[in-house]
């Protein structure tokens, strides 16, 4: 993918004292704003990804984005983000980022972490890994899933849709909080890329404590590093 070399990243809103970085090139899709300004901004976003497009292709897009938006703010999802890059073989590739922060015992990571492969691993459709990122323990699940289209397509387009998704959960130490992260794609080719780009993400979540100053910068990990942390 042509811009994920570059792991620059842009600041998005989280739960105070903890904080985290998303890839620049995820467009927000504005979960945290009302409905009506939501609808403006994924105007906004349509005209600026679809800028030659038509009217009516934008509109169209601007809808579909307004159902995943609707659809994270419904799960609670505090950012959700919509990217969208050329491959070197000229085709697009897409996925979605959806950040949660939920309530959860995290005094002692290393057992948080234990119990989530237990539960995780449950599931023989996921396959769980135990890693670690900058701020602890953190559990990596990837999966796979296939969407029926057929209701909503009326012969019109493909009647089912591969996703590939992971998923990162982070029992953030001390906080009671475990921020989810989590990434789907119905590009398949480029989903290691993808778990790459997610790794960045998982890496960067940080927790200043009570008194602390507030880093005036925040450095990216080399994807080395990244690759390595995520087997």
């Amino acid at each position: 993918m042509t811009t994920a070399e570059q792991p620059s990243a842009v600041l998005v809103d989280e739960p105070d004292d903890i904080h985290w970085e998303v890839p620049y090139f995820f467009h927000s899709l504005g979960v945290a704003m009302p409905e009506e300004e939501r609808a403006a901004h994924l105007a906004e976003v349509s005209a600026e990804i679809w800028s030659g497009g038509t009217a009516y292709q934008r509109d169209t897009v601007a809808q579909w984005y307004g159902e995943i938006a609707a659809d994270a703010a419904e799960d609670g999802a505090v950012y959700c983000g919509l990217s969208l890059m050329g491959t070197e073989d000229d085709r697009i590739t897409s996925a979605t980022l959806v950040i949660l922060a939920e309530e959860a015992d995290t005094s002692d990571p290393e057992v948080a972490a234990a119990a989530l492969v237990e539960v995780l691993s449950l599931d023989p459709a996921h396959e769980v890994i135990r890693t670690e990122v900058s701020c602890g323990p953190a559990v990596l699940v990837l999966s796979g899933m296939v969407l029926d289209l057929s209701s909503q397509t009326d012969g019109a387009g493909p009647a089912r849709l591969e996703l590939a998704q992971a998923e990162v959960y982070i029992p953030v130490p001390g906080t009671g909080t475990l921020v989810v992260m989590r990434i789907s794609t119905p590009s398949l080719p480029e989903f290691p890329d993808y778990v790459t780009i997610l790794a960045t993400a998982a890496d960067s979540v940080r927790y200043r404590r009570p008194g602390e100053p507030e880093a005036a910068e925040v450095t990216l990990p080399q994807q080395t590093r990244i690759t390595e942390a995520f087997g």
